[in-house]
């Protein structure tokens, strides 16, 4: 099923799940409105990247005075089921900007198979307080994954974790025999 463009002039339900269990899990966003709204799934670092976006412009904003960037602490709420009827999209590319004289965010997003001169498969624009609570439910979505390891940085898994750093080159380790 070939993804159409829908655009969403005023996106009032922001969302973002894992779905499965750590590192098997696969990530979602449901970016629309209660009776209409679009699945957008994407890897990880590509919603992690978006929350950092939304955190990034708001401070910048409101830094620059924006009163609109004051936005207030609000905790998200859990995740509702998906619509039945919901275009579905694999994200490819992705964009933010913000629209000054309408004084929200823009999301361009791109289908996994997009060229580069396609238009936006999603356009929507969402308020600073809805990017908000979505970046503080993405920052709990990422984080409730795989530890890391401190040394290297890679996922330890369930079953433990091999570390290239303790690959048996501790030069200071060695003994003279």
């Amino acid at each position: 099923m070939a993804f159409q463009r829908h655009e969403f002039d005023e996106i009032t339900r922001a969302e973002a799940e894992a779905i499965g269990v750590p590192g098997q899990r696969r990530f979602r966003m449901i970016l629309g409105t209660q009776l209409d709204a679009a699945v957008l799934w994407l890897e990880k670092q590509q919603l992690q990247a978006l929350g950092m976006a939304f955190e990034q412009m708001i401070a910048q904003l409101a830094a620059a005075g924006v009163d609109e960037a004051k936005v207030a602490d609000i905790e998200p709420g859990p995740v509702g089921p998906a619509p039945v009827n919901a275009a579905e999209l694999q994200v490819g590319r992705l964009a933010v900007g913000y629209d000054e004289q309408r004084s929200v965010v823009t999301l361009f997003i791109h289908d996994a198979e997009a060229g580069e001169d396609d238009a936006p498969n999603f356009v929507g624009r969402l308020s600073l307080q809805l990017a908000s609570i979505m970046a503080r439910q993405i920052e709990q979505v990422v984080s409730a994954g795989r530890p890391t390891c401190p040394r290297c940085r890679a996922p330890i898994d369930a079953d433990g974790h091999v570390c290239p750093h303790d690959n048996g080159h501790f030069p200071h380790l060695v003994r003279d025999s």
